[in-house]
């Protein structure tokens, strides 16, 4: 089975969803609607050989997923806020 790239996390109230560059995050508002907001990531690196160096590729891969993950949870939890 081919990877497909497709990654996802759990907000407030929501899913985040990432491919590539692109992310989306849908959140339930209070009054129970359903807020979608699709944006682009292109990350902290652009360098494709510095990308896709063994050991640097999972240190950055794992600051943009904490960079993206606090992104999408402050943006969730913006609806909330008193």
């Amino acid at each position: 089975m081919k990877y497909s790239g497709i990654g996802g996390q759990a907000v407030m109230e929501g899913v985040m969803m990432k491919n590539q560059e692109k992310y989306a995050v849908a959140v339930r508002k209070p009054d129970h609607e359903i807020e979608v907001k699709v944006s682009e990531y292109t990350g902290i690196i652009r360098n494709k050989k510095i990308r896709n160096m063994p050991i640097l590729r999972g240190v950055f891969s794992f600051i943009e997923s904490l960079v993206l993950g606090m992104q999408t949870l402050t943006y969730s939890a913006s609806f909330f806020v008193g």
